[in-house]
């Protein structure tokens, strides 16, 4: 192939002499620059049939599928106490999803949790008594003229036995017995199979003067809690404490002294144990893996933060209000990659 190439163009600068100079009087340089020309088209001629076929493009992709796995922040969080308040927890037994900031366009911080929700893939969380309390206490009745105050919530043979002062006129002692049972819309129904007012049966004593619990109560204000007749409502994802979590749940049920609720697992949950994979060997633990996430001074790109618990001997006690102190006294380790690994001592054992 380049002999060929290299005799053509010979070829033809031979017949360019001082002969065809006298016999063409558009003179030699014309000449020469013809013959040159007529050179090159013959080397692309004797090589056009040799060329390997044009190469075939792909047809562009879309954004969805240009995007890399990172483009998102991912969070799974296993075995984890996580606070509502100082003293009450949920207890995360998995929890695994989406980190959307609340904010278009900002950074999720974990100084604020209110900054960011998780889109929840798969998980199970549990509440006991004391955690349920809280949540209505702080959450669903935490404002002015609230008609339910002073609640205390205890789970007791598969059922919720809530006790507190019901405000209507004058404060109005009651206890009522319910099992959950969750609804197609997610709600948690309530429905009273034991009320005591004063002491006395509640329901006899509202019937007779037909009443029902929604005269009783107007909880317009309340978050995440409803009444129609005798049932009280419950969201159970209205309530918890942040960051927010939005999924479905499938199942909700009563185990022991816990009230444990099942996320419906997603599509996108089959990212965790692939590009979202925490650190072998770890049983309790928080880990943010993909896009930008900032906390303290510092800001993560491409993030990989590994949040650990220093003694694995019992659940790992976080409260993201107050982790600062717990970082503090745990320490960390930077890995080769950029990476973060952080090992944080419980809530619970450090100064308050």
């Amino acid at each position: 192939m380049d002999g060929a190439m290299a005799v053509a163009p010979s070829k033809l600068a031979v017949a360019v002499t001082p002969q065809a100079h006298q016999a063409h009087p558009i003179g030699a340089a014309t000449l020469r620059r013809c013959a040159l020309f007529a050179g090159a088209a013959a080397a692309l001629w004797l090589t056009a049939g040799m060329r390997p076929p044009a190469a075939v493009l792909d047809p562009p992709r879309s954004s969805a599928t240009m995007s890399a796995p990172d483009s998102s922040l991912w969070m799974e969080m296993r075995n984890v106490d996580l606070h509502i308040d100082s003293r009450s927890v949920m207890h995360v037994r998995s929890l695994r999803g989406r980190v959307i900031s609340s904010v278009a366009g900002a950074i999720a911080s974990l100084d604020d949790p209110k900054s960011f929700r998780v889109q929840a893939t798969n998980g199970t969380v549990a509440l006991d008594g004391d955690g349920i309390s809280a949540l209505l206490n702080d959450v669903a009745f935490n404002y002015p003229g609230a008609p339910i105050k002073h609640l205390r919530v205890h789970i007791e043979n598969g059922a919720l036995i809530q006790k507190g002062t019901l405000h209507k006129g004058v404060d109005i002692p009651f206890e009522m017995k319910s099992i959950p049972a969750l609804q197609p819309d997610g709600r948690l129904r309530l429905h009273p199979d034991e009320l005591k007012i004063f002491s006395v049966n509640g329901l006899a004593l509202m019937h007779a003067l037909h009443l029902h619990l929604a005269d009783f109560m107007d909880l317009s204000k309340a978050r995440g809690v409803s009444v129609k007749g005798d049932d009280l409502f419950l969201e159970p994802l209205a309530i918890i404490p942040p960051p927010l979590v939005d999924g479905r749940l499938t199942s909700v049920r009563v185990d022991g002294d816990m009230l444990v609720q099942q996320f419906a697992r997603t599509a996108e949950d089959t990212i965790f144990g692939t590009y979202v994979r925490p650190d072998s060997g770890v049983s309790n633990f928080v880990y943010f893996r993909g896009a930008r996430l900032t906390f303290g001074k510092l800001t993560m790109t491409d993030t990989d933060l590994l949040i650990r618990d220093a003694d694995e001997s019992d659940p790992f006690d976080l409260y993201f209000v107050e982790y600062n102190k717990q970082l503090v006294a745990g320490h960390t380790k930077n890995l080769p990659n950029y990476g973060l690994r952080t090992w944080m001592v419980d809530y619970a054992k450090v100064g308050k």
